[in-house]
């Protein structure tokens, strides 16, 4: 019984409501109140103090949550992997992400699902989207470059890819022939990938350019149309190698080294802490990061 308390006050711990751990834990409110009483009882000390938009952790349960919280996950996760093998996997996983990553990065793995007798349904979003839906449950997986700081989500990297400086032709001489790399792009347009500008500010911190005063022409929610952007000569832009591979080979578009050497990327799979207790989420996800490992061996030339 003190597993079954010690899970439920996980749970609080990470909602900051007893009405959402129940949700999660497919427990009523006072069940889970009284898996909480119990546990302070059982400890001698207050868990949790009540506020108007639910309850605060005192220091002792903050203490607790620090010791239990991962082991408390592995062990779900562990009965979750055992029960999903004895079992035939059946029904739809929901993933989330932007766009051009669903798409370019993500769909060449969804046939370890589907052979399994799954079915996988893609919902585009990005930024503060890709956490709202996993955390209300109408998407399993997201996949994302930043990791979240929500303490009721994870993050399991998937790969890693290196972002390039990509501009067109007619722009690449006059930047290569520029004093500073700096100077030359804050005179050049250049296209974005949303106003969030992550992989813009990523590359740029990395080799110590400002471009503030260089002009924005488009910015966009997908890659892919960046890619095309950069290519019909509208700006410059910073995009990943795996997308722009083609376009560099046929010199539809030329890459232009920073100063600090090649940065890469990592990307990641995300998904609730509660999943572990869902055999079959638990066993998706374990298909899916097999496959992106393998993938990734591959990329690197080693052997598995």
């Amino acid at each position: 019984m003190l597993l079954v308390q010690i899970r439920t006050f996980v749970e609080v711990y990470r909602q900051g409501s007893l009405s959402a751990a129940a949700l999660q834990l497919g427990l009523t409110q006072p069940a889970v109140s009284q898996h909480i009483a119990s546990l302070e009882n059982h400890l001698g000390r207050k868990l949790f103090t009540r506020h108007a938009r639910g309850v605060a952790p005192t220091a002792i349960a903050d203490d607790l949550a620090r010791q239990t919280g991962d082991p408390m996950d592995s062990i779900e996760e562990a009965l979750s992997q055992t029960r999903a093998t004895a079992a035939r996997m059946a029904g739809t996983i929901h993933l989330t992400g932007p766009s051009d990553i669903l798409s370019d990065l993500v769909s060449p793995h969804l046939g370890v699902l589907t052979r399994e007798n799954l079915s996988v349904d893609m919902h585009p979003a990005i930024g503060d989207e890709i956490a709202t839906r996993l955390l209300e449950g109408t998407a399993d997986f997201g996949f994302a470059v930043i990791k979240p700081d929500d303490a009721r989500l994870e993050a399991c990297l998937a790969g890693r890819e290196e972002i390039l400086l990509a501009v067109p032709p007619e722009m690449a001489g006059f930047i290569q022939a520029a004093d500073t790399l700096g100077a030359a792009l804050e005179e050049q347009p250049f296209v974005s990938y949303s106003a969030q500008r992550d992989l813009m500010r990523f590359w740029m911190q990395h080799h110590g350019i400002d471009v503030g005063r260089s002009e924005e022409k488009v910015t966009a929610p997908d890659l892919r149309a960046l890619r095309r952007l950069v290519s019909a000569g509208l700006g410059w832009s910073i995009l990943p190698r795996y997308l722009i591979a083609d376009q560099l080979a046929d010199g539809s578009l030329v890459s232009i080294p920073g100063a600090n050497g090649p940065l890469f990327i990592d990307y990641y799979l995300l998904r609730t802490r509660a999943s572990r207790r869902t055999p079959r989420l638990v066993a998706a996800c374990k298909l899916l990061l097999e496959s992106f490992d393998t993938q990734e061996h591959r990329k690197a030339g080693t052997r598995l």
